[in-house]
């Protein structure tokens, strides 16, 4: 599908224009109040009638569809699956508009002319005037070929797999073609936290990253991801790096100037986990990762495996031209220290996440995050970020030593800091 192009029709003489540019998902005008939705939350509590405001399209918003005026996102693509699901519902809906969700005041009434790709203050009575004027009349109804093609759309366009933590979220919960498609897109993400396990044990065909960055890092070329001048390199440099996400990632990956310097330690965190760990058995499925590191890349893929002592982050990427197909998916779990520490340090990643713009699920001491289509400049930049995370984040489990440690942890790195200071979690006493 071509992309939608931006109608040559003037402002609506008198009316005010808050925001203009952007591209049409579904024509169509819708007045309401605004409604900002940045988690599944703000979608719980969605009024009748108001218009969707988001930073970034998203299928979920399909619960709220029903309801809603009109939806307008600061990033999203008209080919995407949430602008099908727009469009089949008839909402008026205008995505990629960059600063929508700063520009609209939260319950402030506005006016959507998705088709003209202007939003206006308050009712524009002329386009509601115009919009109730036209006949709604589907095409060719009541015929006996309309019938059959509504048959057939039945099997093919509802969607009814929404949550893939429900318990139906799987095969026999599965309805139409859209379920399917659904369904084997969502198993498709658990594959691709598992390509880097292929390659673990595996000495061949690798070649090792010449840079400081405390981790046994193991690159492996699917092709592109290396400059042709360092192909017959054993160890790589990060200017060696082709790989647009891979670069992207070391940037904030490799240690210089003060991240080098020794880690903050808490002498009581530290004196619990070792008595944790010669105190306890082995459990199935928590025995130690390994130290080695794996990176999968190419010039546009990458897939980079952290496997550290006792605990795990797994980052998966597609970074190109094609803002549809963007991504970055992120787990982590796992650590040395006790489960109330662990589960600490898991929901100050997942706070630093929703910061950083991702989707985010927590469970216990695992976490994990999404954040999708949006241009490759926005990916570099989190990418960025997501290297010191992943570096910031590393043996931390034990610093967690009271519930004030998730606030400082997480203000601490978005000061910059490049590494957690316990000392700034306040005098809280240590919990057991």
């Amino acid at each position: 599908m071509a992309e939608a192009t931006r109608q040559a029709s003037p402002p609506v003489p008198g009316a005010e224009v808050l925001a203009e540019g952007g591209q049409t998902a579904c024509s169509g005008i819708g007045c309401g109040p605004v409604h900002l939705v940045r988690c599944d939350e703000d979608l719980d509590a969605f009024p009748p009638g108001a218009v969707l405001v988001a930073p970034h399209s998203s299928p979920q918003f399909m619960v709220a569809m029903k309801r809603a005026a009109a939806i307008v996102t600061d990033h999203g693509s008209v080919t995407g699956h949430m602008a099908s699901l727009s469009r089949e519902f008839g909402v008026p809906t205008l995505l990629g508009l960059d600063g929508a969700t700063h520009r609209l005041i939260q319950g402030e009434a506005v006016t959507v002319d998705a088709a003209s790709c202007r939003i206006y203050r308050g009712r524009v009575e002329g386009l509601l005037a115009e919009t109730a004027d036209k006949a709604e009349t589907a095409f060719m109804a009541g015929t006996q070929v309309h019938a059959i093609l509504a048959a057939v759309a039945s099997r093919i366009v509802p969607l009814t797999l929404l949550d893939p933590r429900a318990k139906s979220f799987g095969p026999a919960g599965c309805v139409s073609l859209h379920d399917v498609t659904r369904l084997l897109h969502e198993w498709s993400y658990g594959e691709m936290f598992a390509v880097s396990d292929l390659a673990a044990g595996q000495g061949g065909g690798t070649v090792t990253l010449a840079a400081s960055t405390g981790l046994d890092l193991h690159i492996i070329d699917l092709g592109g991801g290396i400059k042709d001048e360092a192909a017959d390199k054993s160890r790589v440099a990060p200017e060696d790096i082709a790989s647009r996400p891979f670069a992207a990632l070391l940037t904030g990956l490799v240690l210089t100037g003060e991240a080098r310097a020794v880690r903050p330690v808490n002498l009581g965190g530290f004196l619990s986990v070792m008595s944790q760990q010669m105190l306890s058995q082995p459990k199935p499925g928590e025995d130690r990762f390994g130290e080695k590191s794996y990176a999968i890349i190419s010039d546009k893929y990458l897939n980079f495996s952290s496997r550290v002592g006792y605990h795990y982050g797994v980052l998966d990427c597609y970074c190109g031209a094609t803002v549809n197909k963007n991504y970055i998916t992120f787990s982590f779990a796992g650590g040395a220290a006790n489960d109330v520490k662990r589960a600490r340090r898991a929901r100050a990643i997942a706070r630093i996440l929703g910061e950083l713009g991702f989707t985010v699920d927590t469970a216990a001491d695992r976490v994990a995050g999404r954040f999708q289509k949006f241009p490759a400049d926005v990916i570099e930049e989190k990418l960025g970020h997501m290297g010191r995370l992943l570096q910031f984040t590393r043996q931390t489990d034990m610093l967690m030593v009271s519930e004030a440690s998730i606030e400082a942890m997480v203000a601490c790195f978005l000061s910059g800091a490049p590494c957690f200071d316990p000392a700034k979690a306040g005098p809280a006493p240590e919990d057991a």
